[in-house]
């Protein structure tokens, strides 16, 4: 299987005050490369939200291109792509959530189904250099947060990708207490 360790690229989950899991807006990366600065000026991550994959690599051309008009080394931005994802047991089960939850508002990438099928999808982005990470914003209960937190991670540490943040085994557990 091909590896995703040649290159930094960043898995992060985003859950809102919105959200039906958080109370307050939570963001935390969920991989090993050095983290993240998201408040640096000027920025080192900028967040995207596109259409379609082809629209997110449009942008992070226009992004990149944009640091080295002003004179920055376009490796020092990180652009991550959000996606809106239901993850269940089966994709049937994934689209009765879905169904249930309402379909995302605005326009972002959305994925509903399975953890195995969220993980090839941003081992697909990573290897097509569509965005640099992703952020993954749940639309769903706390079942989609344990298959990512659970499921998604151990999908992608097996595709080589460095996942292992010291508060993940902390996430489920506090968002279980606040649900």
């Amino acid at each position: 299987m091909p590896s995703l360790a040649t290159k930094s690229f960043h898995v992060a989950l985003e859950l809102t005050a919105t959200s039906p899991l958080a109370p307050s807006d939570y963001w935390i990366e969920l991989t090993n490369p050095p983290a993240l600065d998201l408040v640096a000026e000027p920025r080192k991550v900028v967040r995207v939200r596109a259409a379609d994959l082809r629209e997110a690599q449009r942008l992070r051309a226009g992004i990149r291109a944009d640091a080295v008009a002003a004179g920055r080394d376009p490796d020092s931005v990180a652009v991550l792509l959000d996606i809106d994802t239901i993850v269940a047991e089966s994709a049937d089960s994934a689209r009765s959530e879905l169904a249930q939850a309402g379909s995302p508002q605005g326009r972002a990438i959305s994925y509903i189904g399975t953890a195995k099928g969220l993980a090839g999808l941003i081992a697909d982005i990573r290897a097509a250099e569509v965005a640099d990470g992703v952020t993954l914003r749940p639309l769903a209960g706390p079942g989609t947060l344990e298959f990512i937190v659970c499921d998604v991670s151990a999908n992608l540490r097996e595709r080589g990708l460095p996942i292992g943040s010291p508060n993940l085994s902390q996430v489920v557990p506090a968002f279980r207490r606040a649900s």
